[in-house]
């Protein structure tokens, strides 16, 4: 006799296979737990994204066939949310139709966005603040690496009496302070 397992966990069809005799009732089969005599109905009408599986009336696979029949089930699809009230927050669901109300499917564009019933909006603010702290502390660390040592160095050259090595000193320190600045520029100010 052939039997057909299903998935324990979720009643996806696995394989087909033979049922043993049971030596004790001729003419009966054993049929294992999460295994069905019922054939697994015909596939080939099934959509792309459905399968087979075999469940109680609680949509549960049950152990003995008897409790059970063959349903189909469409594939999960697992979907990242984000938060509505946070986009920095985001969720994975087990399916696009698990998104609860708090949460959408459709990706923020940036960390400065926020949630509209038109969709995602950028606050154009935040985001150019955000970009101006961003530009004012690299400058920062710039700085202190590369120029603020070599003006300190031509102040103490200075303070030693060497006044050309000191000048020549001050314009590396004001020509690194320049190019910090060229290569770090501010951001355009909202219009």
């Amino acid at each position: 006799m052939i039997v057909y397992a299903y998935s324990s966990t979720d009643g996806r069809a696995i394989l087909q296979t033979q049922a043993l005799p049971d030596l004790l009732h001729p003419g009966d089969f054993l049929i294992p737990g999460y295994h069905s005599p019922k054939s697994v109905p015909d596939s080939n009408w099934l959509l792309a994204d459905e399968y087979f599986a075999y469940l109680d009336e609680n949509d549960k696979p049950p152990r003995r066939w008897q409790d059970g029949n063959w349903t189909i089930l469409k594939e999960k699809v697992p979907t990242t949310g984000w938060l509505k009230s946070d986009c920095t927050q985001s969720r994975q669901f087990d399916d696009a139709s698990e998104v609860t109300e708090d949460y959408t499917p459709d990706k923020p564009a940036t960390l400065f966005d926020y949630w509209t019933d038109s969709g995602w909006q950028t606050d154009q603010q935040a985001k150019f603040e955000a970009e101006v702290k961003a530009v004012n502390i690299i400058r920062r660390q710039k700085y202190a690496q590369i120029s603020d040592p070599l003006l300190s160095e031509s102040l103490m050259l200075r303070e030693l009496g060497d006044d050309i090595s000191a000048e020549a000193t001050k314009q590396q320190a004001l020509e690194w302070y320049q190019k910090i600045k060229d290569d770090h520029p501010w951001p355009q100010p909202l219009i």
